[in-house]
């Protein structure tokens, strides 16, 4: 198993920058699902990360695939991988897609994990 999460986290390390446009996200999609959902969320102390984790499945298509890339590479949700994507074969996006279809359903570890790291790169 940890033999496909290393190729899951490599997938989506060479997935990112050779996707065409139509595959990938619009730049700055969470960013826009950030100024949605959290407008009157003051910046510091975690609160946009709170935010976003609160808003997971409120997100837009785009960036809730993001997420879900990040997931798929986190350290923090390879439980999540096992426990929801055990039945999925790694390759061709199918973890993403398995865990965008989970994301309301991920553990809390994993649900900081993504949410911090789409408040700090609001780019996503």
């Amino acid at each position: 198993m940890v033999k496909q999460i290393v190729i899951v986290v490599a997938a989506v390390a060479l997935w990112a920058p050779g996707a065409s446009a139509q595959d990938r996200p619009a730049r700055g999609a969470c960013a826009a699902d950030i100024k949605t959902h959290c407008a009157g969320v003051e910046r510091g102390q975690g609160r946009i990360a709170a935010c976003v984790k609160e808003h997971l499945k409120d997100l837009s298509k785009p960036c809730q695939a993001r997420v879900a890339a990040l997931a798929a590479g986190s350290k923090a949700c390879v439980a999540d991988v096992k426990e929801r994507c055990a039945d999925v074969r790694p390759g061709r996006g199918r973890i993403r897609e398995c865990l965008k279809s989970a994301l309301a359903n991920l553990s809390d570890a994993c649900k900081d994990s993504i949410s911090k790291a789409v408040a700090r790169r609001r780019s996503l």
